[in-house]
């Protein structure tokens, strides 16, 4: 298949489209043909740009010249990024897309490809991340929301390798530039506050920024200091619902005796019913401080050699609540009606009434505190044809988590209606449950679990030296050569707090009793539960039906008078060795890459050599001794047999190949090739084992998975019909040598429930799922993209300008391969004329497969999804700018269904708002 892609497309996200002060020669201008060297090619270098539309002047030229296949997004000016999220930006470069959690843009897909396939760096390395939510497995993607917009001077997306960019990036490559003092060329300070508001919440709360960069010593001393201080308040609303495949024999709850599970009358022991497992209401609300900062010093010692050091830090702390409305339906004591559908050929409960729901109203609160800290230092030596750089980095992150909850239990008659296409759940409660559950009197107090001082830790060391020789201006024009040496440990373990009710209640200092004999009452900790600003999910517009409040416990102001030592003494404290991380990777690259040029062609050629070295340790599991502590939070353990540990090695060979054919002043065409990989995931590659007791499901990783591999081809014809205008498409096939998948399998295994009124044993059916090297598959796309500015139009119009682009992806295994939208468009115009500047942007995406499926368990999938922000700038002096900005203007929600059309999740993120002032000196 023939292809052709995108040449180095530089999009714009918004206020900027590149603009004034691109020269930063870190890693990538060092190692890869970066934007700047593109711009000391130019012949445009010495037209003085600002604003929107100096910008897409700019990125023209960028574009015509640039030798490899990448995108760019630049600040107007130092610390003035273009969007209050990284991410946000990045989702407007054609054929990039992101994720969000809770509304938030945390990483990014490149060209349809998961996140995990898309390498995230900081001037040039790799970044550790050990800052990760309940709610968020460790991963390789880097999370966009723990970097402060401010201190971005350069974003670039590499959608085709050179030799010498860091391997990885199976799909592409995002690069993130931060300022230096010497390569600015002048004194700046800025300054920035704002305040932010959420629409759920009803919160505002304060984003402060500062940079100061200046040289010295006649331009041989550089310093630039910065840090940025970013507070979040957010409150997202969300219904999630659950499915469990079980037999009419296992019954609800497990182990209570068989059921009547898809209503017709009898009872028949293997019949398989897939029945609503759990549907949660919940209001997730956050106070989230983030400060940053970054510092750089250079020093030139002479014309030849140039000393640096970097360093960046970002410290998070997290104060968050999860106020639940928890329905277990798998839970309850007995069927009373049931209608079922035939979906993917299991016959699915769509009409559910059970008699004593298990219905808990917890509020589990996330306490996370967590940091990021990188060091980098290195030299420059240029003396003549020659150019070599050496750099070596010493970077560390932690966190601490603490995630407990008090469950409660209240028990009534419920009916949920949940069909394929619904969007949520709708909820019944009857013969007077809804108003009993509006009592705190009728709760009685479980336990008090969860997480208490669970650390994670990501260490990451390297060291690499390169090497360019300058040969000519024709024919071979240059030679590069490199090596670089990377190794990083990561751990995160899995301690975990249970205290009985009995064991709460003597820390309380003594609780009533509860509406069982023999219970506590969990009326003391139950506090109603309503939206911070309207009422809860305001957004939904259907049929469905569900609680707008309800009660929810108070656990953090429990917990506050006690020490560790205390929670430790009343409870089970444990560290269950089958759910501990412990990862080691070493990894030594080099390269060598030769750049041509013969008249009209040019381009480079080259091949990196990898060795990857992976060590794992952990645990066998004993999957004949699990338990699930029904009243503490249904927390299901796993034991281990045996300690484990996994040594492996392999290499990869990447030759890469970018070529540009100028036919005339106007129309250019690109051509590019390589082979590109994407290691697993750390957790992965841990062989960690998790069980569900409630879903009846055990997940297995595995140490010997194999690297993400392919082949690429891409190709690019442009056509430039003005200085700010041009015209684009793109074809990009990639062959995916292999996938990691799920391989399922049922297996029949012993499970203890244990209960404060004793244990039951049982043998029941769990789906065991384990990761694989599997077959892989074939991706191809098209990419369009078209930019002007109407300058012709007579004033006040000729300040008017679009950008507009649109990416077609298709691949051979659409049940597999997630994160693969087939349709994909961006929709921007700006407005610039003497003090005003403003954008507006629509970002849209059609649905895509989010998780593939694992029979008997369902897929999920994402919904198409479209954003609409916007912002303002007013300048009042030409120091100042007084600015406004709103993301997600329309409050749309985002909707996830599983792959048989049944809903899964519906979440509301609400709207944020903007504003405040700008300074630059």
């Amino acid at each position: 298949m023939s292809l052709f892609r995108q040449g180095w497309r530089v999009r714009v996200s918004s206020l900027t489209l590149v603009s004034a002060l691109l020269s930063v020669p870190y890693a990538y201008a060092e190692d890869a043909t970066s934007v700047d060297d593109v711009e000391e090619g130019s012949s445009s270098k010495d037209i003085v740009v600002s604003g929107i539309r100096g910008g897409i002047e700019r990125a023209a030229q960028l574009k015509r010249n640039a030798d490899t296949i990448v995108d760019v997004i630049s600040a107007e000016d130092i610390g003035k990024f273009p969007d209050v999220n990284v991410a946000e930006s990045v989702q407007r470069i054609t054929g990039v897309q992101i994720n969000r959690t809770r509304g938030e843009g945390r990483s990014v897909n490149i060209r349809g490809l998961p996140d995990t396939f898309t390498l995230v760096t900081l001037n040039g390395r790799s970044v550790p991340n050990a800052i990760n939510d309940l709610f968020v497995s460790f991963s390789r993607s880097f999370d966009f929301s723990t970097l402060p917009p401010e201190f971005v001077r350069t974003l670039e997306v590499y959608k085709s390798p050179t030799a010498d960019i860091e391997d990885g990036g199976l799909s592409g490559t995002v690069n993130v530039q931060t300022p230096r003092a010497l390569d600015i060329g002048r004194r700046v300070i800025s300054f920035s506050a704002q305040a932010s508001h959420e629409s759920n919440s009803g919160k505002a709360s304060p984003r402060i920024s500062g940079l100061y960069a200046d040289s010295f010593l006649d331009n041989r001393l550089g310093i630039t200091l910065g840090a940025s201080f970013t507070q979040r308040r957010p409150q997202t609303q969300q219904i999630e619902t659950g499915w469990n495949t079980v037999t009419e024999a296992q019954g609800i709850p497990l182990g209570g005796g068989g059921d009547d599970l898809n209503g017709d009358g009898i009872i028949e022991p293997n019949r398989l019913v897939r029945i609503p497992g759990l549907v949660i209401h919940d209001m997730f609300t956050e106070k989230n401080n983030r400060f940053s900062a970054i510092g750089s010093i250079q020093f030139r010692a002479n014309d030849q050699l140039e000393l640096y050091a970097d360093a960046f830090y970002t410290k998070v702390k997290v104060g968050a609540i999860r106020q639940e409305n928890w329905q277990n339906f798998a839970g309850a004591s007995g069927v009373i009606a049931s209608s079922t559908e035939i979906l993917d050929g299991v016959e699915t409960a769509t009409d559910f009434t059970v008699s004593n729901i298990d219905l808990r109203n917890g509020g589990r609160y996330q306490d996370r505190d967590g940091y990021i800290r990188s060091i980098v230092g290195g030299g420059k030596f240029e003396s003549g044809r020659w150019k070599i750089v050496l750099e070596g980095s010493a970077q560390y992150s932690r966190q601490t988590r603490n995630t407990l909850n008090i469950a409660d239990s209240i028990n009534g008659t419920t009916r949920i209606v949940a069909k394929p296409g619904d969007s949520i759940p709708s909820i019944t409660y009857l013969d007077g449950f809804d108003a009993r559950k509006l009592d705190p009197n009728n709760f009685r107090l479980l336990s008090l679990n969860g997480e208490l001082d669970r650390v994670t830790r990501d260490r990451l060391r390297d060291v690499k030296l390169d090497v360019r020789y300058d040969l000519a201006d024709e024919g071979i024009t240059s030679l590069r050569a490199g090596v670089k040496y990377t190794d990083r440990a990561v751990y995160a373990d899995n301690k975990t707090l249970t205290v009985s009710a009995a064991n709460v209640s003597q820390l309380y200092g003594g609780l009533p009793a509860g509406p069982l004999a023999g219970s506590f009452s969990a009326a003391p900790f139950m506090i109603p539960i309503r939206s911070g600003a309207g009422s809860f999910l305001a957004s939904y517009n259907g049929n469905g039906l569900f609680p707008s409040e309800w009660l929810g416990s108070d656990a953090r102001s429990f917990v506050k008078n006690l020490s560790k030592e205390q929670l430790i003494a009343a409870g089970n404290y444990t560290n269950d060795a089958t759910g501990i991380l412990d990862v080691k990777e070493k990894i030594f690259a080099l390269y060598g890459r030769a750049d041509l040029a013969f008249g009209r062609l040019t381009g480079n050629i080259g091949l990196r050599g990898v060795r990857t070295a992976q060590t794992t340790v952990g645990v066998s599991p004993d999957l004949n001794g699990i338990s699930v502590e029904v009243e503490t939070g249904m927390t299901t353990r796993v034991p281990s047999a045996a300690p484990l540990r996994v040594s492996r090695s392999y290499w990869d060979f990447l030759p890469s190949l970018n070529l540009k054919y100028e036919l005339n002043d106007q129309l250019q065409l690109r051509f590019a090739a390589s082979r590109t990989i994407a290691r697993p995931n750390l957790a992965d590659i841990s062989p960690t084992v998790t069980a569900n007791g409630n879903a009846l499901t055990v997940t297995r990783n595995n140490p010997y998975l194999d690297p993400f591999r392919s082949n690429n081809l891409d190709a690019t014809v442009e056509y430039y019909f003005g200085r700010d205008s041009l015209v684009g498409g793109s074809i990009f096939y990639k062959k995916l040598e292999s996938l990691i998948r799920r391989e399922t399998s049922i297996q029949t295994l012993p499970v203890s429930y244990i209960r404060t009124t004793g244990t039951t044993s049982i043998q029941t059916d769990f789906t065991v799922s384990q990761l694989v090297n599997g077959s892989g598959v074939n991706l191809k796309g098209l990419e369009l993209y078209f930019q002007q500015a109407f300058t012709w139009l007579p004033a006040p119009f000729d300040g008017l300008g679009t950008i507009v682009n649109y990416t077609f992806i298709d691949n051979s295994d659409p049940n597999q391969l997630t994160a693969a939208s087939k349709h994909n468009y961006n929709l921007i115009g700006y407005y610039e004329k003497g003090p005003v500047s403003t954008r507006v942007s629509y970002s849209w995406r059609s649905d895509y497969l989010a998780s593939a499926a694992a029979t008997p368990a369902m897929g999920r999938r994402n919904r198409s999804f479209g954003t609409l922000d916007a912002s303002i700038s007013l300048k009042i002096i030409p120091q100042a700018s007084l600015v406004l900005e709103a993301v997600n203007i329309l409050d749309r929600d985002e909707i996830v269904e599983y792959t048989t059309g049944l809903p899964a999740n519906y979440l509301d993120a609400g709207r944020r708002i903007f504003g405040g002032i700008r300074l630059n000196f």
